[in-house]
């Protein structure tokens, strides 16, 4: 492992990736094990239940299945560095109202608008992880970034449950939306860090060439 750090170009940025990669899974799971808790609190006298509680998980699925081929798209034409950026402070918006709804139905509608957002965040990570990953270790770094997704899956699961059950199923919401948007600031900062250091690098070859 610490070969594979010394031949990676903008270490700080790779970290930031997977660190990102881990929120967007986090923040995924972090519902799941609350959904049909939540729906029943919702509509307490819902009939079929288990059937409302996965109409509203299906809700995200679909909206990313919808989603992802036109913010692909967008993402070639505008750079996955902005996408990446847009999609982690929508969903973290999103995340709030969630905690206001009143009946299932709004909720569904919000997890779709979520699903909508969501599906730009993965594929511009990984896009940014391919950009910048040398040729040698693309797959090893790939491979720490499929680390952090699964371990943001354990974390979502753990921290949802816990957050719902400590504090009440709200404050589920309202942590991974802080949390969405402190990740945006970050990928911010560390993108811009690394654009600048290019710049000066570039403009350093250049006079060295004079």
């Amino acid at each position: 492992m610490k070969q594979v750090w010394e031949m990676t170009p903008h270490v700080g940025l790779f970290f930031a990736m997977f660190l990102t990669t881990f929120m967007v899974q986090l923040a995924n799971m972090s519902i799941q094990p609350i959904i049909t808790v939540y729906v029943k609190i919702l509509s307490p006298g819902i009939e079929h239940l288990e059937l409302m509680s996965g109409v509203v998980v299906a809700a995200a699925g679909l909206a990313s299945v919808i989603a992802a081929p036109f913010l692909g798209k967008l993402s070639d034409r505008i750079g996955p560095r902005r996408i990446l950026v847009y999609a982690l402070v929508l969903t973290g918006i999103i995340f709030i109202p969630q905690a206001f709804v009143t009946n299932a139905w709004q909720l569904t509608v919000l997890r779709f608008l979520l699903g909508l957002t969501t599906a730009g965040l993965l594929p511009s990570i990984n896009t940014l992880v391919k950009k910048m990953a040398p040729p040698s270790i693309t797959g090893q770094l790939f491979g720490y970034n499929q680390s952090a997704q699964f371990l943001g899956t354990l974390g979502g699961s753990l921290l949802g449950g816990h957050m719902a059950a400590a504090f009440g199923i709200k404050y589920v919401f309202f942590s991974t939306s802080f949390l969405l948007l402190v990740n945006a600031v970050w990928v911010v900062a560390s993108t811009t860090f690394v654009r600048k250091r290019e710049r000066k690098i570039e403009a350093a070859a250049r006079g060295g060439l004079r």
